[in-house]
């Protein structure tokens, strides 16, 4: 995985486009009871959005570690304050 210096990647076309996924009927079924069927869509949406912060979040983790070494405990409960707003 390539590491990312940026916060988000420069969106170029955030037009929607149609995929077909295959996903486990347990999950299918607890999406449609949170989001509805209509917001079947969306809720996948966000969820692959979140994920791919969480990953680029990790990858300037280890670019950080990789050039400067492992993050202090006062770095970690720096970064936990800032991810709950504080």
């Amino acid at each position: 995985m390539a590491a990312s210096t940026s916060s988000s990647p420069a969106r170029t076309d955030d037009t929607t486009v149609k995929k077909s996924v295959t996903l486990r009927r347990s999950i299918v079924e607890e999406i449609e009871e949170r989001a509805g069927s209509r917001g079947f869509s969306g809720f996948l949406d966000a969820a692959a959005e979140h994920w791919l912060a969480l990953l680029r979040a990790r990858e300037i983790v280890e670019e950080h570690e990789r050039e400067v070494g492992p993050l202090s405990e006062e770095d970690v409960r720096g970064a936990e304050r800032a991810w709950r707003g504080e």
